[in-house]
């Protein structure tokens, strides 16, 4: 068993979303500025006992990301979800084919 399906074992049930990041001429900045709001976000008022994973996967037909919010990542970071125009997803069938960025 990987270190993501450890990490991922015991969520809490809930509504997971997804973070689509197309690809095209400002996919790059666009994942950095995610990817710093995300941490930037994690550092306010952070519970060091409480993980709120998030997982990225290429986007279907590899149009770009999709970052995987797991469901206590979703209500931590509901704002930032709705700005980058979050839609509720399912879960990932198998996290070791998925990369925990968070």
């Amino acid at each position: 068993m990987g270190i993501s399906e450890q990490r991922g074992s015991g969520m809490a049930a809930g509504q997971w979303e997804c973070v689509h990041i197309p690809e095209g001429r400002v996919f790059g900045a666009s994942y950095r500025t995610f990817m710093s709001m995300v941490h930037a976000e994690n550092c306010i008022n952070r519970d060091p006992k409480t993980e709120y994973p998030i997982y990225s996967i290429p986007a279907p037909g590899g149009k770009g990301i999709c970052f995987l919010i797991s469901p206590p990542a979703a209500q931590r970071f509901s704002k930032l979800i709705k700005f980058w125009g979050g839609i509720p997803s399912q879960a990932p069938k198998d996290l070791k084919f998925v990369q925990r960025v968070l």
